[in-house]
């Protein structure tokens, strides 16, 4: 057992944490966790292998999982043990790779505990395979996504949205930035999400690795993305982007033509009529948020675990600067 000073403002608790070690884990929790301690310890090597594999990253390594009891709690944590670390105040969960460390806390519930926890376990394995900061953020956000959540039909219905009013937001923006501020957001990770997935059907899984592998080269040897990307699947980022946008077209537009099936009719209708009445009640707040929208920069190396939508009032996780300790 150990203590830890969590304060916000002049007021501070001591917490005394338990912790349970498996083969690549030390796993803490709060008072009155130990039971969701022990169940997440009997299932994360499992997870661990399966995430880490698929990446090619090495499975050799040893992290630190921080269970605490609430969102308040865990930037309150995050915070004291990462000096200079501004995490911001929507974040579900936290991952630092360089430091090999997890944050989350359970009032997200079971399920969404759990699926946070993969997705964080994804950005550790994407730190050892590609080295941090070595990949644009909407390819860290999409293969965390894919290995993490199943599929989500409100996120679906964003790129089916944004792909049908051109209004889908080019890789090398995002690549620079996350949209914050408007349902912009969300639909960059649905595009990462669906982008990644489709690189990974199309190339198959084997090249994919191959991918991660060429990633990970020494700092001195590293060569850019978009370089690495081009000579293992022998086609730019760009040229890429615009095939997958052609198939989308050809995925949401003919498929059900060509089918005949009156489900991914009934699917696609559904999907826009969400979409239609999402951006009505919207469209006053997008005006507004149009005349000014901010970025999110991720800086290298603090990876956040997101809700599909992040509120609509966010500002720079950093104020203008990475996080000075990791």
């Amino acid at each position: 057992m150990a203590s830890l000073a969590l304060g916000q403002g002049a007021a501070a608790e001591a917490t005394e944490y338990s912790r349970v070690e498996t083969a690549h884990y030390t796993i803490e929790a709060a008072p009155g966790l130990t039971g969701t301690m022990t169940t997440l310890a009997g299932q994360i090597e499992l997870w661990h292998t399966s995430l880490y594999l698929e990446l090619g990253a090495p499975v050799d390594v040893h992290a630190q999982v921080t269970i605490v009891r609430s969102a308040d709690e865990l930037l309150a944590v995050a915070r004291d043990r990462h000096p200079g670390s501004v995490p911001p105040e929507w974040a579900a969960g936290l991952a630092y790779p360089s430091a090999l460390t997890i944050y989350v806390h359970v009032a997200l519930g079971q399920d969404a505990l759990i699926t946070t926890l993969k997705h964080e376990i994804s950005h550790l394995a994407m730190g050892a395979a590609a080295g941090p900061g070595g990949v644009p953020i909407w390819f860290t956000e999409g293969v965390a996504i894919r290995q993490s959540e199943p599929f989500a039909w409100d996120r679906a219905g964003l790129l089916v949205e944004a792909a049908a009013l051109g209004r889908l937001l080019p890789l090398d923006e995002l690549s620079r930035g996350f949209p914050a501020g408007s349902a912009r957001a969300g639909v960059a990770y649905a595009q990462s999400v669906h982008f990644v997935g489709y690189l990974q059907k199309r190339f198959g899984m084997d090249r994919f690795r191959e991918l991660m592998r060429r990633l990970a080269g020494g700092d001195e040897h590293r060569a850019p993305f978009g370089d690495v990307v081009a000579e293992v699947f022998g086609q730019s980022v760009a040229a890429l982007e615009a095939e997958w946008h052609e198939e989308l077209s050809v995925w949401w537009g003919l498929v059900p033509v060509v089918l005949g099936s009156s489900t991914l009719w009934m699917a696609a209708t559904v999907l826009l009529i969400l979409a239609w009445r999402r951006r009505r009640a919207q469209s006053r707040q997008r005006l507004r948020d149009m005349a000014g929208l901010e970025v999110v920069d991720m800086a290298e190396d603090i990876e956040i675990a997101h809700n599909l939508r992040p509120p609509k009032k966010l500002v720079d996780p950093y104020e203008g600067r990475p996080p000075s300790v990791h």
